[in-house]
């Protein structure tokens, strides 16, 4: 693990997910926490002054999942966005709303529940000025329902606003909130000219323009792949099964599958919005069909 320096007082971890960091005069302000207590606990041997403040740029627990040993260890002050706010302090809403009731112990996990923990202050798109540094707090939502991003002397950490080609490899149906708002982010960050982007997955990049058009045909190919199965009417879990074969996903866990549910959900409210998919109920089965 190691400090990359950006600019004079910016720079970032490069880990699964980057960690932001922004030095002030007599402290550091981490851009998210890791998934674990691990990532700042070893961040923390590497810092040049002491990680006082947090800015958590969403809720999900690989964003979040370090802020207790930062609370415990060095009190340090958090910020995050609202709504996200009241995930990262109760962290069990996340596997709730994913699996849309109380969740088994198998969803229980550290890759969904990150420990819960205190945050300070819930902040929203604006200037918030930390020890004579401002940092440009940037609304980015999709991905999660309030995301944001944090720019500071040019540099954006994006968090996951945009993902990496590898990523978008990976992971063939990406894990969104909001089609409609990932759409209009991408849009968006299209339009910026920061000096250079951080995405919490993947590489540092100066053309966000590449990257963004490679999400953006992501998204565009699953909303095709979903219009062409509902082509005949289908139930959720067999448009599900179908688009898993497309795209070569194979299921090994329940955490798989509730991120994959809510994100297949994400696309059918998106495309019934539009009215370009219907749904109706046959014998007790609720069904989707194009329009």
């Amino acid at each position: 693990m190691e400090i990359k320096r950006l600019t004079e007082r910016v720079a970032y971890v490069p880990n699964p997910v980057n960690i932001g960091v922004v030095y002030t005069e007599s402290t550091a302000v981490l851009v998210d926490s890791g998934l674990d207590e691990s990532v700042p606990r070893k961040i923390s041997r590497l810092l040049e002054k002491p990680p006082l403040y947090l800015i958590n740029t969403h809720s999900h627990a690989d964003h979040c999942g370090g802020n207790a040993f930062l609370k415990k260890r060095f009190s340090t002050r958090v910020f995050a966005p609202k709504m996200e706010k009241e995930i990262i302090e109760n962290t069990v809403f996340e596997p709730f709303y994913l699996y849309g009731a109380h969740p088994p112990g198998e969803l229980r996990n550290k890759f969904l529940m990150a420990d819960p923990s205190a945050v300070d202050e819930a902040i929203e798109e604006g200037t918030i000025t930390i020890e004579s540094v401002d940092l440009e707090i940037v609304p980015l939502s999709g991905h999660s329902p309030n995301q944001i991003g944090v720019a500071v002397d040019g540099v954006l950490f994006c968090a996951d606003a945009v993902f990496s080609e590898e990523t978008l490899r990976k992971h063939r149906i990406f894990v969104i909130y909001s089609v409609e708002k990932f759409l209009e982010t991408l849009d968006f960050l299209e339009k910026t000219n920061y000096s250079c982007y951080v995405p919490s997955h993947g590489e540092v990049t100066r053309n966000i323009g590449e990257l963004v058009e490679k999400n953006r045909k992501a998204v565009e190919n699953i909303i095709n792949a979903v219009l062409e199965v509902a082509e005949s009417p289908v139930s959720t879990d067999e448009l599900m099964k179908q688009l898993f074969d497309r795209f070569k996903i194979t299921l090994e866990n329940l955490t798989q599958y509730v991120l994959y549910r809510s994100t297949v959900h994400a696309y059918l409210s998106f495309l019934l919005d539009r009215k370009e998919i219907e749904r109706e109920f046959r014998d007790n089965v609720l069904v989707w069909r194009q329009c």
